[in-house]
């Protein structure tokens, strides 16, 4: 079984969180979202990661992998049991997949990877239009969603991996959840960052971005890509 993508993708990491939760093992193989190589796209059409691929079979969108590995692996669920429940899941992994990656996105790009990654100047009003506008809307509706202890279902779901990784990648540009303001949503983002799965998801992407300081080169079966050099370490 392969996973291809960069593990600093917030898509990347739910997956790889939901693999190692059921045990499953896998290798790494290396693309950039919007890789324009014609291997790529036959499996990722919209160019997106990861792409998972398990023997002859192959399909790309991180809710559609964690969807797949959960019908074929049924093993440690990452889905809660009964119709609400697991309608009520996926509907958070929506908005964890939609607009809280794409405004906590705003923050990783332009207090982090406009410089590190892109070379270029970061947009500072950019990234504080959408940590003080675009982001506290989210951060409420999640706030009054999230329990006080554990997780939003019991056991780990994709859920709570779902509405908490774009914040880690957020976290790479000093951005913190306000603990005054949303303590449940503060407190909750910690609590899926000490779960095992997610930890070990999280050495690798920083053992990534050690290589990628290193200015290490990564084959991939999509091509070799030059690994830009970030500067500053990863937060937690």
């Amino acid at each position: 079984m392969k996973l291809i993508g960069v593990p600093l993708s917030p898509f990347v990491r739910k997956v790889t969180v939901v693999m190692t939760i059921k045990e499953l093992e896998f290798e790494r193989d290396y693309a950039m979202p919007g890789d324009t190589s014609p291997e790529f796209r036959a499996m990722s059409p919209l160019g997106k990661i990861p792409v998972l691929v398990d023997g002859d079979f192959f399909v790309a969108d991180s809710s559609a992998i964690c969807e797949y590995l959960e019908e074929k692996y049924p093993q440690h669920p990452v889905l809660p049991q009964g119709p609400e429940q697991r309608a009520k899941a996926r509907f958070l992994e929506e908005i964890g997949d939609s607009r809280l990656v794409e405004h906590a996105s705003i923050v990783f790009i332009e207090r982090f990877g406009a410089e590190n990654i892109f070379g270029r100047e970061p947009d500072l009003a950019r990234a504080a239009n959408a940590e003080d506008n675009l982001l506290p809307p989210i951060l409420d509706y999640l706030e009054s969603q999230v329990p006080p202890e554990g997780y939003l279902f019991g056991d780990f779901t994709t859920a709570d991996i779902s509405i908490t990784t774009p914040i880690f990648n957020a976290a790479y540009g000093g951005y913190q959840v306000d603990a005054g303001r949303w303590p449940r949503y503060a407190a909750f983002v910690n609590r899926v960052a000490e779960h095992p799965a997610v930890i070990q998801a999280r050495e690798a992407e920083s053992q990534f971005l050690a290589a990628m300081q290193a200015g290490q080169k990564f084959a991939s079966g999509m091509g070799c890509a030059e690994a830009p050099r970030p500067r500053i370490n990863p937060a937690p």
